[in-house]
């Protein structure tokens, strides 16, 4: 650089430098929106190292993954905090008081962070806590940090190590890789089902996985916890009543909006659970924990807890079915099934859908296929099936797992819209990614060995 456009250069900087200084003694000095602080996290401007208030020393090793759903931040971030190596979630707040203000507090789904950034100095004797009550660090990032943002990149060295390994793999051993970790997830599951199998029989498991199965991520755990709760032996003819009611969608006088033809269907279901509210009503401490804002109004739980009831009315013809040479049979069947009310309704209170639409789609029925019936059948057949299935889209998580350890690769493209592939990324982030230190982990060694 030549010298006059250093010394301007320099008399620039001086002039930012005061700015910024006197900002720094302004306490009115307004940080900028969270969404903003939030994409410059992800970008890398800030300081890959700092000073907690109370934890000592921090070194950002992995800035994490820029949240989409509910819940911290940033997920799979990793810090160095006083020399020991931690993996969680960080939390970005303009101020400290917004983890209290926004809940965080009390949310359990909180509990993961190890680190919360803030811009603003906190209040005296300020503690970020957990719903465990754990005391979270936290770093503050001083307005000379936001006020001119540089790029620093935190673990362009280090992350993703097996990225280097994977690179230099021919794809046949990758696709075999990949094969190998989806056949090691099938057998967890046929395991896992055989257990439950042993416990609660067989239609009962299967009647669960289906409930599973029909949640989606959003509901899985919940749609679980309400086949359990109303177990298929004592439904009966009444499935359509006792799964609402047990799942507490049932109220005795739904809202004056209500169209007559939703306020005569819920008067037949109240009618029927009435009778049996007694036997399945759940306390206010043990009522189901519901997801009410899926991204599709057809994914509703209302909506998932009807095709449940109408799946249990023909379970008789769908159990036989539950194996892979019937597959095509059991997902026509499937398919098939129809409710007058529920076909053309999202919810009970919902105005009418113009046009009927299909309880379950195909997305359900492949997932079921390949998380449940697929795995839990050994023969041959199953798994050139499970083989051969192509995944209709790629979720966000599964599409950040492959970018990781794939980078750019061209020729990993065909194998990936393979769901074995999208199930092997998933044993392998959660085998090696959720429970190690990146810098730590032996995978990257062990990819580099690999040779089947």
């Amino acid at each position: 650089m030549p010298a006059a456009q250093e010394q301007l250069a320099s008399q620039y900087q001086e002039l930012l430098e005061a700015i910024y200084q006197g900002c720094a003694e302004q306490t009115a000095c307004p940080p900028p929106p969270e969404m903003q602080v939030q994409s410059w996290w992800n970008a890398g401007v800030f300081p890959c190292s700092g000073t907690t208030l109370r934890h000592g020393d921090v070194h950002i090793l992995e800035r994490g993954r820029w949240n989409r759903s509910t819940g911290p931040d940033f997920t799979h971030a990793e810090i160095e905090l006083n020399g020991t190596r931690m993996r969680g979630c960080i939390e970005i707040d303009p101020r400290a008081q917004d983890w209290e203000a926004h809940g965080h507090g009390a949310n359990p789904a909180f509990d993961s962070v190890i680190l919360h950034v803030i811009l603003t100095p906190p209040p005296a004797g300020w503690y970020t806590r957990n719903s465990q009550h754990k005391d979270i660090p936290i770093l503050y990032l001083p307005p000379e940090c936001w006020q001119n943002p540089s790029i620093h990149n935190c673990s362009a060295a280090s992350f993703p190590r097996c990225r280097r390994p994977l690179a230099a793999m021919p794809a046949t051993s990758i696709t075999r890789l990949l094969q190998a970790a989806a056949a090691y997830r099938q057998e967890i599951k046929r395991t896992r089902f055989n257990r439950r199998v042993q416990t609660a029989g067989e239609t009962q498991a299967w009647y669960e996985a289906w409930a599973t199965t029909l949640g989606y991520h959003a509901n899985k755990e919940a749609m679980l916890t309400l086949a359990m709760r109303a177990p298929i032996r004592q439904l009966g003819q009444y499935a359509e009543s006792i799964l609402l009611g047990t799942a507490g969608f049932l109220v005795p006088v739904l809202p004056d909006k209500t169209s007559e033809e939703a306020r005569q269907y819920h008067r037949k279901v109240w009618d029927s659970w009435w009778m049996r509210q007694e036997q399945f009503t759940l306390s206010a401490e043990r009522q189901i924990a519901w997801n009410q804002t899926p991204s599709r109004p057809l994914n509703h739980p209302q909506r998932r807890i009807a095709a449940l009831a109408a799946s249990v009315t023909a379970w008789k013809s769908i159990q036989p079915l539950l194996k892979a040479d019937t597959a095509a049979s059991l997902a026509k069947l499937l398919t098939g099934l129809t409710h007058p009310f529920w076909s053309t309704h999202y919810t009970l209170t919902a105005a009418p859908m113009k046009t009927k639409v299909a309880l379950i789609g195909q997305q359900r029925i492949d997932d079921f296929l390949i998380n449940h019936v697929l795995p839990y059948d050994k023969s041959p057949r199953s798994w050139d099936i499970y083989l051969s299935m192509k995944a209709r889209t790629m979720p966000g998580n599964i599409k950040r797992t492959a970018e990781l350890l794939f980078g750019s690769r061209n020729d990993m493209e065909e194998t990936l819209k393979h769901a074995y592939a999208h199930q092997a990324l998933m044993q392998i982030e959660a085998d090696f990614c959720d429970s190690n230190i990146c810098m730590d982990c032996a995978f990257p060694a062990q990819l580099s060995e690999w040779s089947h």
